[in-house]
């Protein structure tokens, strides 16, 4: 080890020498220092940390090699190393603002959405909107001509020529407002401009020297020279908007800190006229009286150097090693399988006490509830045993000289001299042991405390790493608390959630993918095996229901749900094992996301029992209308009893009389009237007191009510009474008893007819059709009488009419006909002027 010293510093020394060289001759381009520092003022200070990295700054992403945009996009040239040396003086860094040319960047600087350009020439027009600094890039403009053309010129010489100049430059409006008879065309960049003298599209261009031997160069462009100069200097600047005078002092003074130097060492990196040799150049032969200098400088410190840099490797070593015990501190921390919340405390206090070798310590955090825990070991021999208590108050600042101070000052705090900080001893708990220094952090969250640590008593002095170390276990600590405290509700709320799925009155079923993934234990005893992802495969479906089942989850497989809702009976035997029990539920379909993909909850509800009780009112309320049946029976049979009862006797009578037979024929005729007349009530109290189960089938409805109208338009034509009909196309399908559904519009239609009777003036009976919200309305209305008011409510009861000759059952079968289709008859007024009957029933989804 000790034979590789001498080797290892003759490198050194080498590297150093040649770096040196190198350095002098100036090989180290990208080496632009910053010296001297700008004095700010606190006002100045403040304003520019306030901004640091806020202020907006555009470079001119074309205008090389003053200002431009690299292939990467950076910002390069002489203004952005001028930007940068800005930057590093005044160790602040602005925000850049891409734009895609000059005069953009000047419409933006106008509309105010860019803070400061980084480099132009200060005319009248740019002082309306932005104050410009000091000028740091003074540059001669010349005149670029073709090889062909070997005269010299200048401005007064180029009367007639097609001279380019780029768009809203300076330059351009200096030669505009001093030669005005010259020809001046504007190009978007200074590099079109070259491309097209080279091209012979112009005859001239105008730039800048630098400008433009830098474009030449780069595009290796051979047939063009530079002819004349004219006359006309820019001298650029920094623009600021004109709002900030403090940020105009403050690059006033960090421009004025830059050592010509600095500013040879920018100009010579982006312009080279010309190249010579490095033996003529003056900065060769002081390179080497330098380095023969250096030289015996280097050996004379580099022992020193050695030794220094022997002492920084073990500060950075040590360094690093208090890094990796604090972050596998952190680890340890987030790793440990922590039972409870003290658990977590307990351990991170711990560690604390271990990583900063701290012989006592302390620590506070606030629960959700507002309390405070603490955990101390002050007063134990060795610091490793500690108490826990409890504080309803809070952090507060009655323990000075402890951790009130941090509550106090809002910050963390290190004494390394405790007895000259405290030098009475105030605010220490009774009984503390004697303290040489200390450190304490407080964690804040929306501006309050809600941890306080402390540690004492460290053999060496605490410092910013300690501080740093002990500030990330109280944040990772207060972070494990929060996880933990979370995931402790988490648990109960899905619990919670749990207990109220499972133990549901309903059946309760998730579907994702086409495939249930989840049904609680209630699905199984009201569903069963039941599969009603593909219902068409069930035999168990009541078949009036399948139609609707089918087009339900056939949406539920498409993930194109429509309708939420669907009502259907199914038994809970297989076919060929009896029906059984016939089940009746009530799905609801509701898009939910599961496990972070879409999926479905389905909510089944029995409503068996509810159709049960449903059937019964239904049957309480047919035994209610029996007594008024009864009591109709009797009066419409009554009067036809006593008929034939009388021409019974009359039969009786004249019977063995031949003079009489025709008085017998007359009384027989008579009786088989009557006989006809008790035949006709008693067949329609049959219909309304035992109808026949209707035959549901999915129809179009218009197609029962054309024949009704179909049937009954002679008729109605005859008596004097137009019928008209508007029915609405593409009505869509309804389950329904196609002849039900004619015998009641044809029901409607005569008792409309039957309300003209002794009306003179001509009667309209109209019939619409339409469909709105999933429901199919029908309206029968009239231009006749309209219904008495007192009367409204009893015209669907049994028996009840105002009619000569009628038996009142007309309107209550239609009642019944539309409330076994799940409808609603209601009456009403027509604004035709009469009566309007209107039918609503569900329409079944497409």
């Amino acid at each position: 080890m000790n034979n590789r010293q001498p080797i290892f510093r003759f490198f050194a020394v080498t590297g150093l020498i040649i770096f040196s060289i190198l350095g002098q001759t100036g090989f180290c381009e990208n080496s632009i220092l910053s010296a001297a520092v700008p004095q700010l003022t606190p006002e100045e200070q403040a304003w520019l940390s306030h901004h640091d990295g806020r202020i907006r700054l555009a470079h001119t992403p074309d205008w090389p090699p003053m200002d431009f945009l690299d292939e990467s996009g950076t910002p390069t040239g002489m203004a952005a190393d001028y930007v940068r040396v800005i930057e590093k003086k005044l160790d602040f860094k602005f925000r850049m603002v891409p734009v895609k040319s000059w005069s953009e960047m000047l419409a933006r600087a106008r509309e105010g959405t860019i803070d400061v350009i980084s480099a132009g020439q200060e005319t009248e027009d740019r002082k309306k909107f932005m104050t410009w600094s000091t000028p740091f890039l003074n540059l001669k403009t010349t005149i670029i001509v073709r090889k062909q053309n070997t005269m010299k010129l200048c401005l007064d010489q180029m009367r007639g020529m097609r001279i380019g100049v780029a768009r809203q430059y300076a330059v351009g409006e200096f030669i505009r407002q001093q030669y005005p008879y010259l020809t001046m065309v504007d190009v978007s960049n200074p590099l079109e401009g070259i491309r097209m003298v080279s091209f012979g599209e112009l005859d001239a261009m105008i730039t800048e020297v630098p400008n433009a031997l830098y474009i030449i160069e780069t595009e290796k462009i051979t047939n063009l020279r530079l002819a004349g100069d004219t006359g006309f200097e820019l001298k650029h600047g920094m623009g600021i908007r004109k709002d900030w005078p403090v940020f105009s002092r403050i690059i006033e003074k960090t421009l004025a800190s830059i050592t010509q130097d600095e500013h040879n060492d920018i100009y010579r990196r982006w312009v080279k006229l010309h190249t010579q040799s490095v033996f003529q150049t003056r900065t060769f032969w002081y390179s080497v009286l330098g380095t023969a200098a250096v030289i015996m400088l280097v050996m004379g410190t580099v022992v020193t150097w050695n030794i220094q840099l022997k002492r920084q490797v073990n500060q950075r070593t040590e360094a690093l090693r208090r890094n990796e015990t604090g972050l596998e501190a952190l680890l340890a921390l987030n790793e440990q399988p922590h039972g409870s919340i003290q658990a977590i405390v307990e351990f991170a206090f711990r560690q604390m006490l271990e990583l900063t070798q701290s012989r006592f310590g302390y620590l506070s955090f606030r629960n959700q509830d507002g309390i405070t825990h603490v955990l101390d070991s002050s007063n134990s021999e060795n610091g490793k045993q500690f108490y826990t208590l409890e504080k309803s108050k809070g952090f507060t600042t009655g323990t000075k000289g402890l951790w009130g101070d941090a509550v106090r000052l809002s910050r963390p705090v290190i004494s390394n001299d405790y007895a000259v900080s405290n030098p009475d001893c105030r605010g220490l708990p009774e009984g503390c042991k004697h303290i040489t220094r200390y450190m304490n952090v407080p964690i804040f969250k929306d501006n309050e405390i809600v941890v306080l640590a402390g540690m004492g008593n460290k053999p060496t002095d605490y410092t910013a790493s300690d501080l740093r170390q002990l500030s990330l276990l109280a944040h990772g600590m207060w972070r494990m608390i929060q996880r933990k405290t979370a995931e402790h509700a988490m648990l109960k709320s899905e619990k919670r959630f749990n207990d109220l799925v499972e133990h549901s009155p309903n059946a309760i079923a998730i579907v994702r993918e086409n495939q249930v993934v989840y049904k609680n234990a209630n699905h199984t005893a009201l569903i069963g095996d039941l599969n009603l992802l593909d219902p068409s495969k069930v035999e168990r479906l009541h078949p009036d229901d399948l139609p609707g089942v089918i087009s339900f989850f056939d949406q539920i497989v498409r993930n194109d749900l429509t309708h939420s809702e669907v009502a259907f009976r199914f038994f809970r035997e297989k076919p060929g094992l009896g029906k059984g029990r016939m089940k009746w539920v009530s799905c609801i379909a509701t898009p939910i996301e599961y496990n972070d993909r879409d999926a479905f909850l389905l909510i089944f509800i029995d409503m068996t029992e509810e159709k049960r009780l449903q059937h019964l009112l239904t049957i309480q309320d047919k035994m209610a209308s029996l007594g008024q049946v009864s009591a109709g029976i009797a009066h419409e049979i009554r009067n036809p009893l006593s008929g034939i009862n009388i021409h019974l006797d009359i039969i009786e009578k004249f019977f063995h009389d031949p003079n009489k037979a025709d008085k017998t024929v007359t009384s027989i005729q008579a009786v088989r009237s009557a006989s006809h007349k008790i035949e006709l009530v008693i067949r329609r109290v049959m219909n309304f007191a035992k109808p026949t189960e209707p035959r549901f089938d999915r129809i179009q409805i218009n197609d029962p009510v054309k024949e009704a109208i179909k049937l009954t338009r002679v008729t109605l034509n005859k008596k004097g009474i137009d019928i008209i009909d508007d029915l609405e196309d593409g009505l869509p399908e309804c389950f329904a008893e196609p002849h039900l559904m004619e015998e009641l519009i044809l029901n409607l239609i005569n008792n409309a007819s039957d309300a003209f009777s002794g009306i003179k003036s001509n009667g309209v009976i109209k019939v619409t059709s339409t469909c709105r919200n999933h429901r199919i309305r029908l309206t029968v209305e009239d231009n006749g009488p309209g219904i008495d008011q007192n009367q409204k409510q009893k015209i669907f009861d049994p028996f009840f009419t105002t009619k000569k000759n009628s038996t009142g059952i007309g309107l209550s079968l239609c009642h019944r006909i539309v409330t076994d289709h799940r409808g609603e008859l209601t009456a009403g007024e027509s604004e035709l002027g009469g009566a309007a009957f209107t039918i609503e029933i569900p329409a079944q989804p497409v």
